[in-house]
């Protein structure tokens, strides 16, 4: 998959990881790789990216928007009740 494909799929539309990996049948490392890659390239063009960060479900610790996967456990409460970021592209 083009890192150019990503954008209509993302455009309004939030996604984890996991599932833009699923659906370009592709490695999330590969994935998160590309769309870490997409993400620098976005600042010259019209769209913008909204990432809704990992947070922890048992103390609500919010991770860093820098993470695009899925972090294992809670560095507070060591908790791996831990939901997936969600990445998503917004017009300017």
């Amino acid at each position: 998959m083009f890192r150019k494909d990503l954008i209509p799929m993302l455009l309004n539309h939030p996604m984890t990881v996991v599932e833009i990996s699923r659906y370009a049948e592709q490695p999330g490392k590969d994935t998160a790789e590309d769309l870490q890659h997409l993400l620098q390239s976005l600042k010259h063009t019209e769209y913008r990216p909204l990432i809704e960060a990992a947070t922890c479900k048992k103390c609500g610790f919010e991770f860093s928007p820098d993470k695009l996967r899925k972090p294992s456990k809670c560095p507070k409460c060591k908790s791996t009740w831990v939901t997936e970021p969600r990445i998503s592209l917004t017009r300017r």
